[in-house]
């Protein structure tokens, strides 16, 4: 299951540059070739924090340094926005959006209620007990300030209960939910919803 994005910005600016090619990570440059966004691993080299770099200056910042095991980008078409699908553990993920102007680069605020637990269909959400690997990713930009999300779990694990509420059998729930959202500097707005339907 692919995975991704959202957590807080970790302010923190190096006093020094951190090279893109250091430990081999993944840079993923701007249409406008103006930013990047790097891996950068610390640590026993397994976790990897994300950080911003202003190329023409050298400029890095750590925009998250929860740690993942690993990430990737997305820009949209005019530079001004990215992307970060996060893949925390091998059973969530998560995604963050990130605004640029000039110099400075700000976590935009997503709206709440995205998690796929809250779409399994009822009453899978009295009866579940356990829900598998779940995540919220980026998928496309859909225009320079339209993304398309999307909310998903793989294998929820549902019991259906017998008389007395003894459990008797267990089926897989899985859970895509897609999300367009709408960004205005940091802030953003889902403006369409819908499931996606399995064959």
């Amino acid at each position: 299951m692919r995975f991704a994005a959202n957590l807080f910005i970790f302010p923190l600016t190096f006093s020094w540059a951190l090279a893109l090619d250091n430990n081999n990570p993944e840079t993923w440059r701007s249409p406008n070739n103006s930013y990047a966004i790097k891996e950068s691993f610390y640590g026993d080299g397994k976790r990897v924090i994300a950080v911003f770099v202003k190329l023409s200056t050298g400029r890095s910042e750590v925009i998250d340094g929860s740690g993942a095991r690993n990430s990737s980008a997305l820009w949209s078409s005019d530079s001004h926005y990215v992307a970060i699908n996060f893949e925390r553990s091998h059973n969530w993920g998560d995604t963050a959006i990130y605004h640029i102007e000039g110099d400075r680069i700000a976590k935009v605020k997503l709206p709440s209620g995205m998690e796929a637990p809250r779409f399994l269909p009822s009453p899978a959400k009295d009866q579940i007990l356990h829900v598998g690997p779940q995540a919220i990713r980026a998928l496309q930009w859909l225009g320079s300030n339209r993304i398309e999300l999307v909310s998903e779990t793989a294998g929820a694990g549902l019991y259906r209960r017998g008389p007395g509420g003894a459990p008797v059998d267990e089926v897989s729930v899985d859970v895509e939910h897609h999300f367009i959202i709408e960004l205005f500097g940091r802030t953003a707005k889902i403006i369409k919803s819908y499931e996606h339907k399995g064959v």
